[in-house]
């Protein structure tokens, strides 16, 4: 049976970069609340004769994590591995962060992934999977502006330090990808970026490739995807 890879935050970017990579091996399960850009990406990978699924589905509602890893297991048939890559990348100087700003970042970028992390640990121990989880840079720079969106980040990456060794014994290897600055929608509106300067969203989903098609007695616990010219 085709393995099957559950892919957050798929409609565009890294996620879309990522199905389409995946797509001639896997059967991709996207995930995201644009209903249309998830229907346009699955009928072209379908298109060539590979299969694709989508769910439409806000990750931070209540219930949704658990949902969604049910229903990529019922339209699959299994789940082999969990790609965490929503998520979202707001600024706010320290001086004035409320808690809209907080809430918005940490339920996607940290509770939400953690959660369908949980969700899909029974179905991924059953062949021994993974779990990627998309990370930053930020975690180990200092950026102005990031202090709720790095922290969320080093959340996550401490969350996976811990899952990796508690999962090794039902053979569930966690990863994380932690790209620089990479050219996609995430960047906030009305602001000048030099994109030529950043990396490729398919170059970051190379490397998330990479680090999922690891043979079986090794893992990349952590990778760095840096634009060729060094940060912008």
């Amino acid at each position: 049976m085709t393995k099957t890879v559950l892919i957050t935050g798929a409609s565009s970017g890294i996620g879309a970069a990522l199905a389409l990579a995946l797509s001639s091996d896997w059967h991709v399960v996207l995930v995201a609340r644009r209903t249309d850009r998830l229907v346009a990406l699955a009928a072209q990978i379908n298109a060539g004769g590979r299969q694709a699924s989508i769910i439409t589905a806000d990750i931070t509602k209540t219930g949704a994590p658990l949902h969604i890893v049910d229903e990529a297991v019922r339209l699959t048939g299994r789940l082999d591995a969990l790609v965490n890559n929503a998520g979202v990348f707001n600024v706010a100087p320290v001086s004035a962060i409320d808690q809209a700003h907080v809430v918005a970042i940490w339920s996607l970028n940290v509770t939400a992934p953690i959660l369908l992390a949980s969700a899909a640990i029974p179905h991924l121990a059953k062949h021994g999977g993974s779990i990627i989880n998309i990370s930053s840079v930020a975690v180990e720079s200092t950026f102005s502006g990031c202090a709720v969106y790095t922290a969320s980040k080093a959340a996550l990456e401490a969350w996976s330090r811990i899952a990796r060794e508690e999962l090794r014994a039902q053979r569930i290897r966690v990863g994380v990808v932690a790209p620089g600055a990479t050219d996609t929608e995430v960047w906030p509106a009305g602001q000048t970026f030099d994109r030529t300067r950043m990396s490729p969203a398919a170059d970051v989903a190379a490397a998330i490739v990479a680090v999922l098609m690891m043979p079986a007695g090794s893992s990349i616990d952590r990778l760095v995807v840096a634009p060729a010219g060094g940060a912008l």
